[in-house]
């Protein structure tokens, strides 16, 4: 089993399509995506799908929560990506900083989800 693809819900469906691919750098998936519904895409092949929360199929009260998920992303030099993004905009919750498993930071996109990058010390087994 390989998890791939996650599902976030967004207000503003534009507003979250030009922040993940301009301030984060992902690539948008044209294929995958449809009016109410964006997928982009990492470097590395993993998909996020932004889910027009208005259009969502989830049961009445049952509509996702922002901030309810933190997408965490792998990177090479953790700093550098922390500059990058705020340069861009991106609010930042933490500074980088050096924890057990590696370097890290933590971030928040335009409706709250959290978003980190990290850089384990070794890949382990």
């Amino acid at each position: 089993m390989n998890l791939n693809f996650i599902i976030i819900y967004v207000r503003d469906l534009d507003q979250a399509k030009t922040f993940y691919t301009q301030a984060l750098g992902l690539t948008y998936v044209e294929a995958l995506s449809s009016p109410t519904f964006a997928t982009v895409r990492t470097d590395a092949g993993a998909m996020v799908g932004l889910q027009d929360s208005t259009a969502s199929r989830l049961p009445a009260g049952r509509e996702e929560q922002p901030g309810g998920v933190e997408l965490s992303f792998e990177v090479e030099d953790v700093d550098a990506t922390w500059q990058r993004w705020q340069a861009a905009g991106v609010e930042m919750v933490t500074e980088p900083m050096d924890l057990p498993f590696g370097r890290y930071y933590m971030a928040k996109d335009m409706e709250g989800h959290y978003l980190s990058a990290y850089r384990f010390n070794s890949r382990g087994s």
